[in-house]
């Protein structure tokens, strides 16, 4: 009958419109959710995609990675060494990390550890390229775990080593770092057989309120430290009054009066040498 064709339309219709509702309902309480909070710098949910992460070799090679269901997958079948490196988003100027944390979630569904120990390399490795420096922590993930939850502290006391020198991190060099951020990568490859690694939950959060503008725009503070002859400790203990100080000197007339300075210094050392050489002649005349 056309009234029960009309009944079952209506039915059909508002069921239709129920669901629009629920998925509109769903999809703001997803952006709701991913929303920061004030101590948040940066999240990586990894819901429906992989976010604009990747993954690449220790060497710099591109290796596949896939993001699905809260978690960023890659897996490998021998000893290579490979990371997951951070989206944009966790990059730039994200001085306002130091003494904040850096949290994340690393897990193997599968590994072959083939009977040796996990590989020894650094487990999360911060770069700058603006500042050429490069910073790495290891053990924090712990092997022969299905998944670990880590916190790593972002100061000179969480543990970071410059991955060039072995040396520890100095304040100056974690700030320069993290306010010109061009790599965050965490370590995908424990172990020397095949493994199937995700990462999940990773969360950038922001350290105590500080003074760090001093360290943003700093291209002259080595140059300075070193006319001073300041060691590294010093350097970072006087940066903020040095670049405050600098922020009211005429970088371009200093070198100039530097140089000016150098080079009266070598004519009166000069002359002082010629003056000694003609004492030393008349001397021996007078012999």
């Amino acid at each position: 009958r056309k009234e029960d064709r009309a009944e079952a339309t209506a039915m059909i219709a508002g069921r239709r419109a129920y669901l629009a509702l629920a998925l509109v309902a769903a999809a703001a309480g997803a952006a709701h959710a991913q929303q920061l909070d004030d101590q948040t710098l940066a999240r990586a949910y990894f819901r429906w995609s992989s976010e604009g992460w990747n993954a690449s070799t220790k060497d710099g090679h591109d290796w596949p990675v896939t993001g699905e269901l809260g978690q960023l997958k890659a897996s490998d079948d021998d000893d290579t060494v490979w990371y997951f490196s951070a989206s944009p988003d966790f990059l730039g100027n994200k001085a306002e990390a130091y003494g904040g944390t850096i949290a994340f979630t690393l897990g193997h569904s599968e590994y072959n550890s083939l009977g040796l120990g996990a590989q020894e390399e650094y487990d999360i490795i911060l770069s700058s390229a603006v500042h050429n420096i490069s910073l790495g922590h290891k053990h924090i993930i712990p092997p022969w775990v299905t998944s670990s939850e880590n916190v790593v502290e972002i100061s000179e006391e969480g543990g970071w080593v410059d991955t060039v020198t072995g040396e520890s991190a100095t304040r100056l060099s974690i700030l320069r770092t993290i306010s010109a951020l061009t790599g965050m990568k965490f370590r995908g490859s424990l172990y020397f057989g095949h493994e199937y690694s995700y990462l999940k939950d990773v969360i950038l959060s922001k350290g105590p309120k500080q003074d760090l503008a001093w360290v943003r725009n700093d291209a002259h503070v080595d140059e300075l430290c070193g006319a001073l002859k300041l060691n590294a400790v010093a350097c970072e203990h006087y940066g903020v009054h040095l670049m405050k100080a600098m922020q009211k000197v005429n970088m371009n007339k200093l070198r100039a009066d530097h140089a000016s300075m150098v080079r009266k210094r070598k004519e009166f050392e000069q002359a002082a040498e010629e003056r000694r050489s003609s004492w030393e002649r008349d001397g021996r005349k007078e012999l």
